[in-house]
């Protein structure tokens, strides 16, 4: 019997875009398996998610088998205990990394924010993952998040695009949250009285653009709630504190940040580089008109369902800040234009195409 594996080890990493992508795809598979709505090639296949042995999974799964196989750090767990439980099947990974030595694998890689902003990481991460995206690109079926994040993985590794799949993104998964409505009184926050930011202090997502733009904004019917954690291990940051009209809640659950949404005056997506953008389409889900920043894979996944703004130029920010907080009918085009935005993505398309790939192994 063939065998498919799925490198799991984003199992085991904190929850952000890039480990959001690889559950929800990999839950997404798991009802295509459950289900028989698979390719007549696959059928018949051993499907298994393969963990490092202590890693806690947290995936109702059906029909994909959990694998828990050797221990160690993560880069080395891949490069040894995966590659030898993978053997002589065929593997995927969505987290950007595997093993070298894998010679029928599939490597999502979300982007290459490494080399266009490298002051926002390690230098030791950034060696090791320009070290394997070097290989790896060389040796395996690459997958990307966007048309533009495939044009940039080909440029800076000096591949072909048209080996590169796209593989989007969705967020049908938020779309179906029960806001947690109790933040709003814990946070001391009205309906159309604040702008929502939610992200890392990572230079590249450029949230101190943002926050001074409010601050100069001088609104005092507005507050500002920068939702989001820092990974000090990975990224330089600094902390911030709350004050009467900044407030920094740390990390929210996604209910909560639902809940935020459906109330905020807007979502503000300040970044300056992106492989997609998620997060102004998960607000999309909520009903939250989206200021966001005019760069091209924000633009790629927006469509016209944001109001735009030059994340390099404060006053065009201020400018749309104070446009969506008193136009009313705005604020309900955008909303009416980002549910419409959303249906273009989904994690059951997504997972079709991972089928596809998995094929041509």
């Amino acid at each position: 019997m063939q065998s498919i594996v799925i490198n799991g080890r984003f199992l085991g990493q904190p929850l952000s875009g890039v480990q959001r992508f690889a559950r929800e795809l990999t839950l997404a598979l798991d009802r295509k398996i459950s289900t028989g709505t698979l390719p007549a090639s696959l059928k018949d296949t051993r499907w298994r998610l393969v963990v490092p042995r202590d890693t806690p999974v947290d995936l109702a799964l059906s029909a994909i088998e959990i694998d828990r196989f050797g221990s160690g750090p993560g880069h080395v767990w891949e490069q040894t205990s995966l590659l030898s439980r993978s053997r002589g099947s065929r593997l995927i990974g969505f987290g950007g990394s595997g093993p070298l030595l894998h010679r029928r694998q599939a490597v999502v890689i979300h982007d290459v924010t490494i080399f266009r902003h490298p002051q926002s990481f390690k230098r030791s991460y950034r060696l090791l993952h320009g070290a394997l995206g070097t290989v790896l690109t060389r040796t395996a079926k690459i997958g990307t998040v966007s048309e533009f994040s495939r044009q940039e993985l080909a440029s800076v590794f000096r591949v072909s695009s048209a080996g590169i799949d796209v593989v989007y993104n969705a967020v049908d998964h938020f779309a179906a949250i029960e806001p947690d409505e109790a933040v709003m009184q814990r946070l001391g926050l009205k309906t159309n009285g604040f702008f929502l930011l939610v992200g890392t202090m990572k230079p590249n997502k450029n949230l101190d653009f943002a926050i001074r733009a409010f601050e100069a904004l001088h609104d005092e019917n507005q507050k500002l709630v920068v939702v989001g954690g820092s990974a000090p291990t990975v990224f330089k940051s600094e902390g911030q504190q709350s004050n009467g009209c900044l407030l920094f809640p740390g990390r929210l659950s996604d209910a909560e940040i639902a809940a935020l949404e459906r109330h905020a005056t807007a979502f503000v997506f300040p970044s300056l580089y992106e492989g997609f953008g998620i997060p102004p389409l998960e607000a999309m889900t909520q009903g939250c008109p989206v200021l966001a920043a005019d760069i091209p894979a924000v633009r790629e996944a927006s469509g016209d369902a944001a109001l735009y703004f030059d994340p390099s130029t404060q006053d065009e920010l201020i400018a749309a800040m104070r446009r969506i907080a008193a136009d009313d009918a705005l604020r309900e085009d955008l909303r009416r234009r980002g549910y419409q935005n959303v249906t273009r993505f989904s994690w059951d398309g997504s997972a079709n195409r991972v089928l596809s790939i998995l094929e041509d192994l």
